[in-house]
């Protein structure tokens, strides 16, 4: 009998509750979520975050724009530039080997060595004349219809050396080499050129590759004396140097260098000799006493 009078109050409570939902349920189910404050707040910040991104990227375009927009015109100009140098290059190509075709058609083997010793006569003659551009333009008309004229390889070398125009000047003398090895000048030439840059062994080794091709030069054996005692190499300069003396026995600036280089050596009497020799030659050469003073400290 009591459990029935609990269950009775059971659900007479939940009723109850039943009743108040049902009552309210309109209001909740008119309730505006988009009014709360806290959602308001919300909204809000995120419209201000996606106004601040849009003119973020507005700002950052127009910069950009502005940036790179000098940078597009520049790289426009430069293709188009380029363009026009490749047809150009292209067109003087083109124009060239029909120019060359038709040299080769019209002339025979023999008018072509005669054209080819005038422009080469030519060419040498602009280098005496210091005009460097012109030499150059004839050694390089020689060398389109004949490849391995090495007077016109020669030739042009020597005109990029007068222009100071180094490095062409070495490699034009280095493919010269390639054609006749044994082109002493062109050895002395890449000693020069070698010694003028700072690299006085490179120097040396043409010196000597010079000197085994043709030993009838003196001044080649005294140069060759000069590098190496500027490397430290006083006895071999000394062998270079009696070379030119050999050659050369009264020229005073030799016996001066052999003096020199004997007393670096210690040898008193190879100084003691070359003193002799000089003060016969040149009893007036102020550089004697101060040999001699030397030469007694040997």
């Amino acid at each position: 009998m009591l459990d029935i009078f609990f269950l009775i109050i059971i659900l007479a409570g939940l009723v109850t509750v039943g009743l108040v939902i049902v009552s309210k349920f309109p209001q909740v189910s008119n309730l505006d979520i988009d009014n709360l404050p806290q959602e308001k707040i919300f909204r809000k910040k995120q419209e201000i975050i996606s106004r601040r991104i849009e003119e973020q990227t507005k700002t950052f375009k127009l910069k950009s724009e502005k940036i790179f927009a000098p940078l597009r015109k520049f790289w426009g100009q430069w293709q188009l530039k380029f363009r026009i140098y490749v047809g150009k290059i292209e067109k003087l190509w083109h124009h060239e080997q029909s120019r060359k075709q038709k040299i080769e058609t019209k002339l025979s083997p023999e008018e072509l060595s005669k054209k080819e010793e005038q422009l080469i006569t030519e060419g040498e003659q602009a280098l005496q004349l210091n005009q460097w551009d012109r030499a150059e333009e004839k050694f390089i008309a020689v060398i389109k219809f004949n490849s391995h004229s090495t007077a016109a390889y020669r030739g042009l070398g020597d005109a990029y050396f007068a222009r100071e125009q180094l490095e062409e000047a070495r490699e034009t003398y280095r493919f010269v080499l390639q054609l006749e090895p044994e082109d002493d000048g062109v050895l002395v030439k890449l000693a020069g050129i070698a010694e003028s840059q700072g690299d006085l062994e490179e120097a040396i080794e043409y010196y000597q590759k010079a000197i085994l091709v043709n030993d009838s030069l003196s001044p080649r054996f005294a140069k060759l004396s000069e590098l190496l005692v500027k490397v430290g190499q006083p006895e071999a300069a000394k062998e270079a140097v009696l070379g030119a003396v050999e050659s050369e026995p009264q020229n005073p600036k030799y016996l001066d260098l052999l003096a020199e280089v004997a007393i670096l050596c210690r040898d008193k009497a190879l100084a003691e000799r070359a003193y002799n020799d000089l003060r016969l030659v040149n009893p007036e050469n102020n550089k004697l006493p101060d040999l001699r003073e030397r030469i007694n400290l040997v």
